[in-house]
């Protein structure tokens, strides 16, 4: 069974940290605590990391050498991100460092001062009990432990003595629980379970609502698309209604087949109002049952059965959006404002199921499912030439080519540029190829100028669309922005918690600022989500190769290899772990596959560049940095910036690449 409290503590504390493990564990708490310090040698290993994701209370031992520790500053920063429990114990009389500031504002303090231990170990237990860590004092049918008396008196006086102290605690007990505690008001209190009345439930947002995966009615695996595509867009089309916010699909799909109650799930995901429902489509008849309730207390407000055929789908998506509404805001949507929410669909079934099965293809970010995905689109396009969400498809999917070393820029590009304009000309307000734009501007056109404000215009058009600043975010990771990045990663996270795509970023970024726990924690989810996410897999790589895990990460790519048609950036990532491993001769066989495959298919030259700046050939490396921007590689873009390049990125050739391409400044914010 996991530790219910985790200590943080600086490596020269080490003695008056022992003293006060040594009387939480008389007294029945279960501690774990680095028993070599945390400045040794392990610096950060996986289970330093486990333990903080699975205590319930991370106590931090404030003193002059722990304020000095980066390391207890990161663990506290992993408590706070996980939302631990956090109890401050100051072993000494100090100030509150700068870097604790924020996670501890707010939250009073105990003392466990050298000296007077006796006392302040009690402080310390009677706050953890309050943040519901069992002691023995709480194990049934056993007598309170009573402190040794110092002086021994006559036997009779003894026991009266005894009796009467007895009476006392008993009644200071009853009428004043927290007497003689130090004014201690903790971050987040609880009363003993065994004598608390129950709190009253707080009622959870309704306007904050989550759209589970409906249940297709009909011979398993048929029509499944059409059943996600119509769910995922009643989620697209509530997202662009004022004041709600809508918990993204990627999350709502982790619900799928869930035997969680809308209680339960409107909980974990913060959400006060859930929507689920039921799909059969029988030849061209369509039927749609949804049933709206109140995840705080598990009541129907609202449920409505919709027949017809499937040309009906558009108008019984507008009923659905325009009930919920209603139930939830007490307003209506007019015509105009229903109308503007569908833009980009069709009325082609067919057409629709194809679409919504090409863009599922697409997020897996693999080579094969973009090969399928594109098949779909063009399907789509030949049944309703003025889907505009189908050329959105094809515009991303030719994108991302070049990404997946498939296409040369020069050869995608163009492709992918006359896609979005056929989107956009069909509807100029299609969110997803807005965004597209903006990202061709910058990372194929390299254009800075004016960058920013449309962007910033674009994520306060959309500040509750998790998609708009998840996406958006990459600008300002590129131009060395973290804290902006961070912010507007977090802000999707919280309407999306389970995207792979959002963890993705969000370990790239801690990553790259050095912050290897949450880069870990992010990293991991993603992998968890997508496996065979490239980009994921790369940066998993780096981050177990920093703590020297590379068996584990040698075994994630040979089988992400198999089953991503030899991905020459995860190819890539297995070489450097093999050169990192001291495993040459297999890193070099790896570079000689890729240089090779170069000769008769695309291979990325920024892979090549990464790779032999990892085995210390510069001038190679640089060689083939140069070609990256002359080819307009898509990894020219991110590399200036990735861990990979830390050692070489202040070399003057390095910069020059970057100042000849006319993206220094941007990148760094320098100008020159």
């Amino acid at each position: 069974m996991a530790e219910e409290v985790f200590i943080s503590y600086g490596s020269a504390d080490r003695e008056r940290i022992q003293d006060l493990v040594t009387r939480l564990r008389q007294a029945g708490v279960t501690v774990w605590i680095d028993e070599a310090g945390i400045e040794g040698a392990a610096m950060w290993s996986q289970e330093i990391v486990g333990a903080i994701n699975h205590c319930k209370v991370l106590i931090l031992a404030i003193s002059a050498n722990s304020s000095q520790s980066k390391n207890v500053v990161r663990e506290l920063a992993l408590a706070s991100e996980d939302d631990k429990t956090i109890l401050p114990v100051f072993i000494e009389p100090t100030e509150i460092p700068e870097s604790m500031k924020y996670q501890l504002a707010g939250i009073q303090r105990v003392e466990y001062f050298e000296g007077n231990e006796e006392e302040s170990i009690d402080s310390v237990l009677r706050a953890l009990k309050r943040l519901g860590i069992s002691t023995d004092e709480d194990a049934p049918n056993q007598a309170p432990a009573t402190k040794q008396l110092r002086k021994a008196k006559s036997p009779s006086l003894a026991l009266a003595t005894i009796a009467v102290i007895a009476l006392l605690a008993a009644l200071v007990f009853i009428l004043k629980p927290s007497s003689g505690q130090r004014n201690v008001k903790l971050s987040a209190p609880t009363e003993d379970p065994a004598t608390a009345t129950q709190p009253e439930t707080k009622p959870l947002d309704k306007n904050r609502i989550v759209i589970l995966p409906f249940k297709n009615i009909g011979t398993p695996g048929e029509n499944d698309h059409i059943v996600e595509g119509i769910v995922d867009d009643l989620n697209t089309m509530l997202t662009n209604v004022d004041g709600l916010r809508v918990i993204g699909s990627a999350s709502a799909k982790t619900y799928r087949d869930s035997n969680k109650t809308p209680a339960e799930i409107g909980r974990e995901l913060n959400a006060g109002t859930l929507l689920q429902g039921s799909i059969q489509k029988t030849g061209t008849d369509l039927k749609i049952n949804v049933r709206l309730i109140d995840t705080t207390t598990s009541e129907n407000i609202w449920a409505n059965s919709l027949s017809g055929s499937e040309s009906d789908r558009s108008k019984f998506q507008r009923e659905i959006i325009q009930s919920i509404v209603n139930k939830t805001k007490g307003t209506l949507l007019n015509q105009k404002e229903l109308g503007s929410l569908s833009g980009g669909d069709t009325e082609n079934t067919e057409a629709y199921s194809l679409v919504k099965r090409g863009h599922e293809l697409l997020n897996g970010s693999s080579r094969n499912e973009n090969k399928q995905a594109k098949e779909m689109f063009l399907k789509a396009i030949k049944l309703d030439p003025n889907y505009a969400d189908a050329y959105y498809g094809l515009a991303l999917g030719e994108y991302q080519l070049p990404y997946l070393s498939l296409k040369k820029p020069k050869e995608s590009i163009p492709s992918a540029k006359m896609y979005l304009n056929k989107a956009l000309e069909l509807n100029p307000n299609h969110l997803r190829s807005k965004i597209l734009k903006i990202i061709f501007t910058l990372k194929v056109d390299w254009n800075t100028k004016n960058i920013y404000e449309n962007l910033e215009s674009l994520l306060s058009e959309n500040k509750n669309n998790p998609l708009v600043a998840g996406e958006l975010s990459d600008i300002f990771t590129h131009s060395g922005q973290s804290k902006r990045a961070i912010d507007i990663l977090n802000q999707s996270l919280n309407l999306d918690p389970k995207n792979p795509s959002i963890h993705a970023r969000l370990a790239l970024q801690y990553l790259l600022i050095g912050n290897i726990p949450l880069a870990e924690k992010h990293n991991s989810e993603a992998v968890k989500l997508s496996p065979n996410y490239q980009m994921v897999l790369h940066i998993r790589s780096l981050i177990l190769m920093k703590q020297n895990r590379n068996d584990e990460i040698e075994n994630l790519l040979k089988e992400a290899i198999q089953n991503d048609d030899k991905n020459p950036v995860t190819m890539m990532s297995l070489g450097i772990v093999y050169w990192h491993s001291d495993k040459k001769e297999q890193s070099y066989k790896l570079l000689t596959e890729l240089l090779d495959r170069r000769n008769f298919e695309y291979i990325k030259s920024g892979i090549l560049a990464r790779f032999f700046t990892v085995i210390g050939d510069k001038e190679k490396a640089f060689k083939w940095l140069r070609v990256s921007r002359e080819e307009k590689d898509t990894d020219f873009f991110h590399m200036y910036h990735w861990p990979i390049f830390d050692e070489v990125r202040s070399d003057p050739e390095f910069i020059k690449i970057y100042k000849d391409a006319g993206l220094y400044k941007y990148l760094t914010n320098k100008e020159n």
